[in-house]
């Protein structure tokens, strides 16, 4: 994953102790008993890029035939045997074909390669990674029983997506036994940390840090406890032995179960404590401890978004994440914009507008419809009625509908399998003493919405009133009675409504270009060293620029991201353009301005 994927709800103490009581009821849980279980030993060679493995693998009673595993084509088969007898074999891409002895109930494979390379899967010195669907061991399908010895050399660690049972240092190495958890094949990681570990109301917490990081660990370990116990109240007991933190050299922030990797240059930035790390940690509830039904939609990204980046922030700084939104949406080409169904993984910024943007958005708008009790309770049935298991839109929609005690045909539909968003147009307003009588009109094309608009009136005496108008078709007349005269009127006042932004809401912003498909590079100043850096600073925000252009070879029409070396004024006038204006004694170095 994702990505960095940000929310709170006060529960009483009595619930939150029975909530967290709990924690480990489910934690670890495993394939079932029938299905084809693996012990394996890995020993893992970083400093040569290297692996030896053997498994021992018990096969399901009653199974005959040929069978057929999958192991990846960089690593080599040294043999596969059954009761002591070595068996033949074909290899054919990952496929690894054998025909099983008649009564055979278990087979021996020995296999080892060498993965040193930079992208995963890859064994390396400063950091192993073994993702599960790369078939590092010989597997037979997802459903299998895993439990791995690991072996690394001093200074290495391990850590999988699997409850930690063992774990013995010496000065020949380290061994550490882990059961994978069930619903997915394991994923390995491994790196030359310091691991710091304390055990929390039945689960195991580790942090397992690069030596110039490892100062921060406690203070990792502190805020991970807080935000499991958190959520633990608010949804229910956590579903994993325990909660890794793995610091790599990779520019990557994954969640896994019980787990997240995250690059060991950002574990010092403010933002990951504060936003990333509860994020992660919401990941154990949502999208693996209920995991995205194929084919129905990513809806885990938008609610951990809504339930930790967005619920974590105070008032003022919500309101300012929901304009930030309808921001990103309004710049958003008409060729990006896909229905929030459709959403399935963040490749580009252009996603993370749909899926985590307006996905959280939608939240906040269901919760303001059925209130915060509702709400919560909705989330606390999905949890429990889908966890470790799979769920899409549908079972959510269900849970809201029988929290909330009303139908939801006519929201969750508009939202999600509808792209764009509506635009309210105020098309006239009458003022009276006691009131005021206004039209309102939905002005996108295609259907109107169904709308719950805040109206927010403020009033002779300085008080300010909010109205909620229910919006059914493309517009609609209101009368609305005041306690005092009426003398200033504002639709949406705060931002709680997903629509277009009208005319004089937005300004430019930096998004507004890597959004574009039609944006360009334009290098500034950037020659050598620096001209490296700076094409691959614009290769990662504006991946679909193509070929970079120079200052002067520019069009003005070409919406265009300028990198280089300069103050904003060097580069302006590089442009030929007048430079931005400045808060007096604040620097910048990313800004975005727009020319007429």
């Amino acid at each position: 994953m994702t990505h960095f994927r940000s929310r709170p709800v006060r529960t009483p103490a009595a619930t939150l102790a029975a909530s967290l009581a709990a924690c480990g009821a489910l934690a670890g849980a495993l394939p079932p008993a029938t299905a084809p279980s693996h012990h394996i030993t890995l020993r893992l060679e970083p400093a040569e890029g290297r692996l030896e493995g053997v498994d021992h693998m018990a096969l399901p009673p009653g199974r005959r035939g040929p069978l057929a595993l999958q192991l990846m084509q960089g690593l080599q088969v040294q043999s596969v045997s059954a009761a002591g007898r070595a068996l033949p074999f074909t290899r054919e891409g990952d496929a690894l074909r054998l025909a099983t002895p008649a009564g055979a109930s278990s087979l021996e494979v020995r296999w080892s390669g060498r993965l040193a390379g930079q992208a995963p899967p890859r064994v390396a010195a400063e950091g192993t990674w073994l993702p599960g669907e790369a078939a590092w061991y010989p597997r037979l399908g997802e459903a299998d029983r895993v439990r791995v010895d690991v072996l690394t050399p001093p200074g290495q660690q391990a850590a999988l997506t699997g409850a930690l049972r063992e774990e013995d240092s010496t000065p020949a190495g380290t061994r550490t036994v882990f059961e994978a958890y069930a619903g997915e094949p394991p994923t390995l990681l491994a790196g030359p940390w310091q691991c710091e570990g304390r055990p929390h109301r039945g689960l195991r917490l580790r942090a397992c840090f690069h030596a110039e990081v490892a100062p921060l660990s406690q203070a990792y370990l502190d805020d991970a406890a807080r935000h499991l116990d958190r959520y633990a109240a608010q949804l229910g007991p956590y579903a994993y032995a325990g909660f890794d933190m793995l610091s790599g050299p990779d520019p990557v922030g994954l969640g896994y179960p019980g787990l997240t990797y995250v690059s060991r240059a950002i574990l010092p930035l403010p933002f990951m404590r504060a936003r990333s790390l509860p994020h992660e940690v919401l990941h154990g509830w949502w999208g693996n401890g209920v995991r995205v039904r194929a084919g129905s939609g990513n809806w885990a990204e938008a609610l951990t978004t809504y339930q930790s980046d967005y619920a974590l922030s105070g008032a003022e700084a919500q309101e300012r994440m929901r304009r930030e939104w309808l921001q990103d949406f309004a710049a958003l080409a008409p060729a990006a914009d896909t229905p929030l169904s459709a959403f399935v993984t963040k490749t580009h910024a252009r996603d993370q507008v749909v899926g985590y943007g307006k996905g959280a958005f939608v939240f906040h708008m269901l919760e303001r419809q059925l209130g915060q009790a509702a709400f919560d309770a909705g989330l606390k049935r999905f949890y429990a009625a889908h966890r470790l298991g799979d769920a899409g839109w549908r079972e959510l929609q269900s849970a809201f509908e029988s929290a909330g005690g009303q139908r939801l045909d006519g929201f969750f539909p508009q939202w999600l399998q509808r792209a764009g968003a509506p635009a309210l147009a105020l098309q006239g307003v009458d003022w009276r003493e006691d009131g005021v009588t206004l039209r309102l009109a939905q002005t996108q094309q295609g259907a109107p919405y169904a709308l719950r608009v805040p109206v927010e009136i403020t009033t002779g005496d300085g008080a300010r009133e909010t109205h909620v108008l229910a919006l059914e078709g493309a517009r609609t007349r209101a009368d609305i009675a005041t306690r005092a005269r009426p003398v200033a009127l504002q639709v949406d006042a705060h931002a709680d409504v997903f629509r277009r932004l009208a005319a004089g809401e937005r300004a430019a912003t930096l998004r507004d270009v890597l959004l574009l498909e039609s944006a360009r590079t334009v290098l500034v100043n950037a020659e050598g060293d620096a001209g490296a850096a700076a094409l691959a600073l614009a290769g990662q925000l504006v991946a679909q620029a193509g070929e970079p252009v120079a200052a002067g070879a520019w069009e003005r029409t070409q919406p265009a991201l300028a990198v280089g070396v300069g103050t904003p004024a060097a580069v302006a006038a590089a442009l030929g353009l007048e430079p931005p204006a400045l808060p007096a004694g604040e620097p910048a170095t990313v800004v975005a301005w727009a020319v007429a």
